[in-house]
């Protein structure tokens, strides 16, 4: 399933560079990759594995939003590391692609309570 981590402040989005190097630092293991020509929404892609569960994350141009493709626990990991990366003034919301269910993802929360997000859909 796809999820997203996503806030509305365009001017405020997470510069390609910051985001590589934040990926780099805290998700050694990551494989990484810029933009293809052909892919405008998608500026920085990467995956990433573990114990054989797998995520394909990217983030849109903008730099506001990241697209989480894996299992739901992978993806509350990384919406939390991705709240850790933007001003504490901006709402975060997690949700699904369809937008099934949304929530605000707050600085002290546990993968769990992200996870209840999208379980109290």
């Amino acid at each position: 399933m796809t999820y997203l981590a996503v806030f509305e402040d365009r001017s405020r989005g997470i510069q390609r560079s910051d985001l590589i190097a934040a990926l780099e630092h805290d998700w050694p293991t990551a494989a990484i990759r810029e933009r293809q020509e052909s892919q405008e929404s998608r500026d920085v892609v990467w995956t990433f594995s573990e114990e054989g569960r797998e995520l394909e994350g990217y983030s849109h141009a903008d730099g506001t939003c990241i697209y989480l493709d894996s299992p739901l626990d992978l993806a509350a990991r990384f919406a939390l590391w991705f709240r850790d990366l933007i001003p504490e003034d901006i709402d975060l919301a997690f949700c699904d692609d369809g937008y099934n269910f949304s929530g605000n993802v707050e600085i002290d929360m546990g993968i769990d309570d992200v996870c209840a997000i999208a379980a109290d859909s």
